[in-house]
């Protein structure tokens, strides 16, 4: 699965080192964007103040330096001609971050696809979302995996058939023990894209992973109630090996007998 830069540059069949073969695609890593606002604006309001890129506050000054709704994380209305000079501007800044992460810089091209973040218009929901999907990549391959879920949710809120996102978040998922959410993304992909192999492969194997891991989670649980009850039994010279714990084939419940 291959796509060029100005679709989305990280492919997310890259492995990482230290994950499964069947876990992780490749992506990339920065603070998730979280100043999504609508219409034909711009908005200032994306990292904090002290890390916005000089050329943003450039850019501010140059269109919205007296607009004080912005400076708190209002909009301003752009004219064509300064939507146009913005979208340039962000394709520029985004294909610089393509160059670094081929050059295997994930960090700086976090910064970059942050920076592109920052100066693409609002309403550029399939370009944000590239650079979403890109930083992801970046996070990935930083085994930050979490911060590549938060990307790839952000670009899938931009574009909702966005199958190389939804991919990249199955594997992160995945890659962090979620295997029922990775699972629901796995069918999703296998629905829009039937020839999957990774999709179809993982829809396979993790309903008996997922089976495992919810019968460890209760041994657990029992570990953590059989310690309570030992606490408060104590006193009274008994202890939960007084009592015996029968699990119900039919209903998977259990019922607890005083042994006599």
């Amino acid at each position: 699965m291959s796509e060029n830069s100005d679709d989305d540059y990280a492919s997310a069949d890259e492995k990482t080192s230290n994950v499964p073969d069947h876990s992780i695609g490749s992506d990339v890593v920065a603070k998730p964007d979280s100043s999504e606002t609508t219409g034909g604006r711009y908005s200032d309001n994306v990292c904090p103040k002290d890390q916005q890129p000089e050329m943003v506050k450039v850019l501010d000054n140059k269109y919205v330096s007296d607009a004080e709704s912005v400076k708190s994380g209002g909009v301003v209305e752009l004219t064509e001609e300064q939507r146009k000079e913005l979208k340039e501007k962000a394709v520029e800044v985004k294909n610089r971050g393509n160059d670094l992460y081929k050059a295997e810089d994930y960090e700086e091209a976090i910064g970059l696809y942050s920076e592109a973040l920052l100066v693409y218009p609002v309403d550029c929901s399939n370009e944000r979302a590239v650079c979403h999907a890109n930083r992801a990549a970046c996070y990935v391959k930083l085994e930050k995996h979490e911060e590549s879920i938060t990307d790839c949710t952000e670009a899938l809120k931009m574009k909702p058939d966005y199958l190389k996102a939804l991919l990249r978040r199955a594997q992160c998922y995945e890659a962090t023990e979620k295997l029922e959410e990775a699972l629901e993304d796995y069918k999703k992909v296998h629905e829009m894209d039937h020839s999957n192999d990774t999709a179809g492969e993982a829809i396979m194997r993790l309903p008996k992973q997922i089976e495992e891991q919810r019968e460890k989670l209760k041994e657990e649980m029992l570990g953590k109630l059989k310690d309570l009850g030992n606490m408060f039994l104590k006193p009274f010279g008994l202890s939960t090996d007084n009592f015996q714990m029968q699990k119900d084939p039919n209903t998977g419940s259990y019922s607890v007998n005083f042994k006599s």
